[in-house]
């Protein structure tokens, strides 16, 4: 039997070509992710990023036996459950899914999928981004119910002093005010402050 063809591109050296591997994919989506949803943008293309990130960041854990405990939830459940927890997603995605209809859903979801992403990139990578500790202090504090303690954010947050700050004003608010005190704070810090332990499941 002869070995498959591969698929890959194979375009020629330019000043625009760009190398994709699975760590820039899942990285970059799941940060263009935070970045519209500090704009306020589109939900649906922040869900479609959040996925896709997810996605990246479930199948670099799994290799390492770290994968994404939101995944391993989902496909226990029925196939029926499946099937309602993708409808969004596919409907983005594919052009032609129910042409005709529409669907309502909830934006949360999409935030939840970048606070797991965020988990899996601590698990697999240790040391966060800037832009990952903004999101993840902005985001437990318009859900203070999804972390029950403060020790689970990383210790860099802690002890920078200013994740009561990030909840004042609008989203777009807090992103120019604190992002470049996020920057700072993460660069004065060694990797070891960076970590912290996951969020109750």
């Amino acid at each position: 039997m002869s070995r498959q063809r591969s698929k890959k591109p194979k375009p020629r050296l330019s000043p625009t070509l760009f190398v994709a591997d699975k760590q820039r994919a899942a990285i970059g989506q799941l940060e263009s992710a935070i970045l519209l949803w500090f704009n306020e943008a589109d939900p649906i293309s922040i869900l479609v990023l959040a996925s896709r990130a997810h996605d990246c960041y479930h199948a670099l854990g799994k290799k390492i036996r770290k994968p994404s405990w939101h995944q391993e939830f989902i496909e226990k459940m029925p196939c029926s459950f499946q099937e309602r927890a993708k409808y969004i997603q596919d409907f983005a995605k594919h052009g032609f899914k129910d042409l005709d209809e529409s669907t309502p859903f909830d934006t949360t979801y999409a935030e939840g999928l970048m606070l797991v992403s965020i988990d899996r990139h601590r698990e697999i990578f240790g040391r966060l981004t800037p832009l990952m500790g903004i999101y993840l202090a902005r985001a437990f504090s318009e859900h203070p119910t999804w972390t029950q303690d403060p020790q689970s954010l990383p210790k860099v947050l802690v002890d920078s002093g200013i994740i009561e700050d990030v909840a004042r004003g609008s989203r777009k608010q807090c992103f120019d005010s604190f992002y470049a005190l996020f920057t700072a704070a993460f660069a004065a810090f060694p990797p070891a402050f960076h970590s912290g332990s996951p969020p109750e499941r």
